[in-house]
């Protein structure tokens, strides 16, 4: 069996637990906005692509929450996460994400929950978006 090649060398995980990577933070963000659109914008819109001809099924309209836009590329960036910065920081992104949209559930059903201002129109609108 020929050596290993110079340029891959083995790491010790421990070694590299604390450093600082360069792009990890932006990744963590971009992972955690992805999320959040996903679920509070794009969870509320329904989409229509257009009417298709399926053959002996007939011409349907293809209609879809606009939230599957969004959250593929969730998965994308997720296993690049794990490729580049390895499986625990990967892990503690996809926990913040998680810990996101938990947040932001819950300030939406707070924010629904509160009784409106006399004066304020809105409140039907706000439900229909975020109920």
């Amino acid at each position: 069996m020929p050596p290993p090649s110079p340029a891959i060398r083995p790491v010790d995980a421990a070694s590299i637990r604390d450093r600082t990577f360069l792009y990890c933070d932006f990744a963590m963000a971009a992972f955690v906005a992805i999320i959040l659109c996903s679920n509070l914008i794009g969870a509320s819109k329904a989409a229509t692509l257009g009417r298709f001809d399926f053959g002996p099924f007939g011409t349907h309209a293809v209609e879809f929450g606009a939230g599957i836009l969004f959250f593929p590329v969730s998965y994308v960036l997720g296993d690049v996460l794990t490729e580049v910065y390895g499986y625990a920081r990967a892990r503690r992104v996809v926990w913040a994400g998680l810990g996101a949209s938990i947040f932001a559930a819950a300030m939406s059903w707070v924010v629904v929950s509160l009784p409106p201002a006399p004066d304020y129109t809105g409140q039907a609108a706000l439900q229909a978006v975020f109920g």
